[in-house]
């Protein structure tokens, strides 16, 4: 019996049945390619392109655009539209190609690209070509482009040469060249025209500036010395042109320098009329011509400086006349020399006169040949001296006139006034003074109307007889000595008697006082601050003398003092630090003991100075001057005892040794050594007559490198100072300040050397 047999059953002899055969994989979507026309292009600045992009694989057959990356491009790299169509850029890029690519919508890793080239064929041209420009004008330029394409029209400017950027003019953007208000060294410029479009494309212009003005000065031929004239420079500009107006004057003269050659002043800045610049100055000729008398006055145009312009001046010497003395007073019968200075000529020839009578006469007086004796007549002399004779009698009219005219310039005269005199006068002043006893005065004589002035001097009065010189003496210079007490009566005359005519003197009245009567004071003054009091000295006459007594009393301020009197002619009082505390004056006065009082004198009180002022004279500069010296007395110039005036002056000194305690003097300066680094101290010694002491201050002059640091009694008036000195102490001489503590200052200059 036949069995069915399904999968899986085994055995038998029957034939297995096969599965069945799988399915085939489905076949892959087609790949999206892209194709661009054209594959490569080169296209003019700004001009068109149509590309097609074909896509296969895909329905959908949109693309993006992209130029150099940038969807849809810009005007830098150029653009191109949804379509395809690429426009170039209007200027060149750089580098010069581009990449133009479609990208698939479906699959934007598929896309193709093509390579474009912008190109340019622009030809540029300027116009003009060349051009000659004034300084300061305008010249316009126009640049043409040419091109096939649409590139950027634009066009920059430039000017290149020598003298640019600064000195070259100017060019905007419309191509208008403005030239320079100066010409520069280097006149020649180049205008240059280049495409915004294409660097590479450009036009050049050669400019050539110019300078066509005319400068022109106005001056006189010649000028008087002295004298002053007015000068003016034009500048007439082309055209349309403006250059710099500004002028300069010089002056300058072969056979002068300076001020020699006189005085050149611009009178300011220029004005314009007309369009021409007109500037204007002064020159003041020199009082002297030189040698050769001529002058060049140049006016040098800033526009450009070779076309300066010059005028040539002469100076002409101007005639004077000057006659010394231009007065005097002369008695009848004397001479008097008169000089004549003829300037501004060669012909120093003058014509004299008197009262207008060539060579005077004997009515109005006479010139003569200096020194002649007798009078040889004069009318006309090249001599620098003649001498006026006074007539016998006094002339009508009297003063008369002797007048000097010069030859060389009939115009030009000088003339003196002469007064005549019956006899010659003398004269004495002061005419009257009132002296005390003891007191000295000057006296003057004059002698009018002759050139002899010496007198005999003479004392007169109803008191002067006898050997004792009761009125006192007087010398041959004039100087009178009152006596030491006053005559009775106290009243004389001094009396000049001239050498020439002993009947012609003159008279002072001289009266002299009876009661006390100061003359001096010492010291007169001294300063404020004085620690140490001192002795004041009254000197004068009239006192009462302390033996036998009563003696006279010394007021200070109105307030009696303790006073000796050795003598009539001399008390001294003590004076207190608080009387010389503030600066100021004290009245000082003798009162006798028969309550008679003298003259009040003041003792000044002058405020300590700050600091001392160290005056640097040298070989080359040996004056110093608007300097202000205050100079009081020394304290100690009241006292009585014969050395004592000054107890400050340094009359030796030498090194001090500390080892052994011992000063060796000497008159000599003082060498300091600087040491080589730091300070070093330096120990000296000091002797005065009057003896030096610790009390006083001891300071060196300088900027303050040598110092006084330590001050030591050394027996006998000496002092022994410790200096400290350093190294960088400046060399040369210094001067040793000692001061005492009534402000008393002495200055050993140059005592100290530092080496």
């Amino acid at each position: 019996m036949a069995s069915a047999c399904t999968l899986g059953c085994g055995g038998g002899g029957a034939s297995p049945v096969a599965p069945p055969l799988p399915s085939p994989p489905p076949s892959p979507p087609p790949a999206v390619t892209v194709s661009l026309t054209p594959g490569s292009a080169s296209i003019l600045l700004g001009n068109m392109q149509a590309f097609t992009a074909t896509v296969s694989g895909t329905s959908d057959t949109a693309v993006s655009w992209t130029v150099n990356g940038v969807p849809g491009g810009n005007s830098t790299v150029g653009t191109i539209s949804a379509a395809g169509l690429y426009t170039a850029p209007a200027d060149l890029p750089s580098p010069a190609t581009v990449a133009v690519r479609a990208t698939s919508h479906a699959d934007n890793t598929r896309y193709a690209a093509a390579q474009v080239t912008i190109t340019s064929d622009i030809a540029l041209s300027l116009a003009p070509g060349a051009a000659s420009v004034e300084l300061g004008a305008v010249q316009s330029f126009h640049a043409t482009l040419a091109s096939s394409g649409h590139p950027d029209t634009a066009v920059r400017w430039n000017l290149s040469g020598a003298a640019c950027p600064a000195a070259c003019g100017t060019v905007d953007a419309s191509g208008n060249y403005t030239a320079p208000r100066i010409l520069p060294a280097s006149p020649s410029v180049t205008l240059t025209a280049q495409s915004a479009a294409d660097s590479s494309k450009q036009a050049s212009a050669t400019l050539t500036l110019t300078s066509s003005f005319t400068l022109t000065i106005t001056a006189p031929a010649s000028d008087p010395a002295g004298a002053t004239a007015s000068l003016t420079a034009t500048l007439q500009p082309v055209s349309g042109s403006n250059p710099d107006t500004v002028l300069s004057w010089a002056l300058s003269g072969a056979g002068c320098a300076g001020s020699a050659c006189g005085t050149l002043t611009s009178t300011g800045s220029a004005s314009s009329t007309g369009g021409a610049t007109i500037a204007s100055a002064t020159y003041t000729a020199p009082a002297t011509p030189p040698n050769p008398a001529s002058v060049v006055i140049t006016v040098t145009p800033a526009a450009d400086p070779a076309r300066q312009v010059q005028a040539a001046v002469t100076i002409t010497a101007v005639v004077s006349v000057g006659v010394s003395p231009a007065s005097a007073t002369r008695a009848i019968n004397h001479r008097l020399t008169l000089s004549v200075a003829v300037g501004g000529t060669a012909n120093t020839a003058v014509t004299w006169s008197v009262n207008g009578v060539a060579g005077g006469n004997a009515s109005v007086g006479q010139l003569c040949v200096a020194g002649s004796n007798p009078c040889q007549a004069v009318t006309t002399s090249s001599s620098a001296q003649v001498d006026y004779l006074a007539p016998g009698a006094l002339p009508t009219p009297n003063p008369v006139t002797v007048q000097a005219v010069s030859q060389a310039d009939p115009t030009k005269s000088a003339a003196a006034q002469i007064t005549i005199i019956a006899h010659i006068l003398v004269t004495v002043s002061p005419a009257s003074v009132t002296l005390a006893p003891a007191a000295i005065q000057q006296f003057f004589a004059s002698v009018l109307g002759t050139d002899n002035q010496n007198v005999v001097w003479q004392v007169q009065g109803a008191a002067c007889g006898g050997a004792a010189a009761p009125c006192g003496t007087i010398n041959a210079n004039g100087v009178y000595t009152a006596p030491a007490s006053a005559p009775a009566p106290n009243t004389l005359q001094v009396v000049a008697v001239s050498s020439e005519n002993t009947a012609q003197t003159g008279t002072a009245n001289v009266t002299l006082t009876t009661g006390p009567a100061i003359l001096g004071l010492l010291p007169a003054s001294v300063y404020a601050g004085g620690t140490a009091g001192f002795t004041l000295k009254v000197e004068g006459s009239g006192f009462a003398a302390s033996s036998p007594g009563p003696s006279s009393t010394l007021l200070l301020g109105g307030t009696p003092r303790t006073t000796t009197c050795n003598s009539a002619l001399e008390c001294t009082a003590a004076v207190a630090p608080a009387d010389v505390a503030a600066a100021g004056t004290l009245a000082v006065q003798i009162k006798n003991p028969d309550g008679t009082l003298s003259n009040s004198v003041s003792l000044v009180v002058l405020a300590a100075p700050g600091s001392a002022e160290v005056i640097a004279l040298t070989a080359a500069a040996p004056q110093a001057s608007g300097k202000d010296l205050v100079v009081v007395q020394p304290t100690t110039a009241g006292v009585s005892s014969p050395g004592a005036s000054v107890d400050l002056n340094v009359a030796a000194l030498g090194l001090f040794s500390t080892a052994n305690n011992s000063c060796t003097l000497g008159g000599n300066p003082l060498t300091l050594l600087r040491p080589a680094s730091g300070t070093a101290a330096v120990d000296i010694c000091l002797f005065s007559e009057s003896g030096l002491d610790t009390s006083m201050t001891y300071t060196v002059s300088g900027p303050g490198d040598v110092l006084v640091i330590a001050k030591q009694p050394a027996g006998l008036g000496i002092i022994h100072l410790t200096l400290q000195l350093a190294s960088t102490a400046l060399p040369g001489a210094r001067t040793l300040f000692i001061q005492n503590t009534n402000l008393d200052e002495t200055a050993a200059s140059g005592a100290l050397e530092v080496e």
